[in-house]
């Protein structure tokens, strides 16, 4: 009876057990597949992000092949964004060529002012344009036409420097370019300019900001003596060069002293440096804002050795700017200019005077052509003309003045544009990251992030890789 009891007792035991054995195997099957892509996507993650700071390294360490493909991409057969003998030091030119590929891809600046194809500008520039691949323009705050369209053969090809890189079909990279310190000017009183500090939003104390200003007084009697020292430029309108400096307060704030009283007839340029701990970025600063142009200006290549500044009479691109509401009419722009374009090397000031004049035609005779030559010509009925430039980065200052007065008072006199050229990326995008290359949606990504220097400001370079492959498969 003992014996048949525990028989009994073992296969009720039984029955009841190997239903919850059936069943937790049925759950670990059903578990298993989900761990194991997650323990997947940990392994490939971590060789994405090898392979990632592998490529970061080479790509800011390298030069690229011809070392001065940043003034005409066409001829690159090696992609890297370093000086020559300069690892961790980009290359401003090839920075830039990574603006203009990003132009041409939607990543535009936010001081964007306008945005219209070749159709809405003159004849004989639209002709210029076209031949360079450019079929539209962005202008930004600061009256700079961007190429924004066309794939024009000096632009980059994404897809032909991954395949430089030795990236597969299944990946796709993206590299992102910010600055470690951001600038803002926050206010303007009396002879104080107020400009505050910060690093990935946090406010930085104890840091230098030194200015360089340029500033134009229309009536000439608004000087004061400050702490600040500068030069006479021009007398008129008075436009005087100097520089001040101050220290960030414990909430990121400078109080920088000034030499003029701020008021409405005076124009403040600045070039503004904040730097601390070895680190140390640029901003500009305008007030007030140009309103109406009396110039538009902008960098194109024109060669593989040089690049040009080309200097384009509103009026050529007026379609654009009344169809982008920037003009309201077109008396609004000048009848002829006459520019005088100093400029600033990174190593002490050269002065090149081109005083020659732009008619504004139609369009028919805007196709560019040597400022020099405009210079000489008997029949000035060009309204574009360009400047070759060496291949150092280097701060243009232009000085233009309108050379018939019948106009309506807001057509100003005068006005004075700073570009700089292969300096201060911000000044073309308006703080908005550097951006190039592309992403896979909900794709495993690796990351690697370093610091560079483009000039003597510092940034933050990120490399974004991503894999679009079977998830367990090898990473490569």
């Amino acid at each position: 009876m003992i014996s048949n009891n525990k028989g009994q007792t073992s296969a009720i035991e039984l029955v009841l057990i190997i239903p919850v054995i059936i069943a937790a195997i049925i759950v670990f099957i059903l578990l298993v597949p989900n761990y194991s892509y997650t323990a997947g996507s940990e392994v490939n993650t971590f060789q994405l992000s090898a392979m990632a700071q592998s490529l970061l390294e080479y790509i800011i360490s390298s030069p690229g092949n011809p070392p001065n493909w940043g003034l005409n991409a066409s001829q690159l057969s090696s992609f890297g964004l370093a000086m020559p003998n300069q690892p961790y030091h980009l290359d401003p030119f090839k920075v830039i060529a990574l603006e203009y590929w990003g132009f041409a891809n939607g990543y535009l600046p936010n001081n964007l002012q306008g945005y219209c194809n070749t159709s809405q500008v003159g004849k004989g520039f639209a002709t210029y344009l076209n031949q360079h691949g450019i079929n539209s323009l962005a202008v930004n705050g600061y009256w700079l036409i961007l190429p924004s369209g066309g794939v024009g053969q000096w632009l980059l090809n994404y897809t032909e420097v991954k395949e430089m890189l030795g990236l597969g079909s299944n990946y796709e990279f993206k590299l992102v370019i910010q600055p470690v310190l951001n600038i803002t000017v926050i206010g303007l009183n009396g002879t104080n300019m107020y400009v505050k500090v910060t690093s990935n939003g946090q406010p930085v104390s104890g840091a230098t900001v030194e200015v360089q200003y340029f500033i134009s007084d229309q009536g000439g009697d608004d000087l004061v003596p400050t702490s600040s020292s500068y030069t006479v430029i021009s007398q008129k309108p008075l436009l005087i060069e100097g520089t001040a400096s101050s220290t960030t307060n414990s909430n990121g704030i400078a109080v920088v002293p000034l030499p003029v009283v701020f008021d409405s007839d005076n124009t403040y340029f600045m070039l503004i440096t904040a730097s601390i701990g070895g680190l140390q970025d640029y901003a500009y600063y305008q007030y007030p804002s140009v309103v109406i142009p009396l110039l538009t200006v902008g960098v194109l290549p024109n060669g593989t050795v040089y690049n040009s500044i080309v200097f384009v009479d509103p009026h050529v691109v007026r379609n654009c700017l009344l169809n982008s509401g920037l003009l309201t009419k077109t008396s609004e722009t000048a009848l002829g200019l006459r520019i005088v374009a100093v400029y600033k090397t990174l190593y002490g000031y050269t002065f090149e005077s081109l005083n020659f004049t732009l008619n504004p035609g139609e369009g028919a005779h805007s196709y560019p052509i040597p400022c020099v030559l405009l210079a000489q010509l008997k029949s000035r009925d060009h309204s574009t003309c360009y400047w070759n430039l060496p291949n150092a980065p280097m701060l243009l200052i232009v000085n233009v003045v309108r050379n018939s007065q019948g106009h309506a008072g807001q057509v100003p006199l005068a006005q004075s544009l700073i570009v700089p050229y292969g300096l201060y990326p911000n000044y073309l995008l308006g703080d908005k990251p550097i951006i190039f290359g592309k992403s896979i949606k909900n794709a495993p990504t690796g990351v690697a992030r370093a610091l560079v220097y483009i000039g003597d400001s510092a940034y933050y370079i990120t490399l974004y890789l991503y894999y679009g492959g079977n998830v367990f498969g090898a990473a490569g």
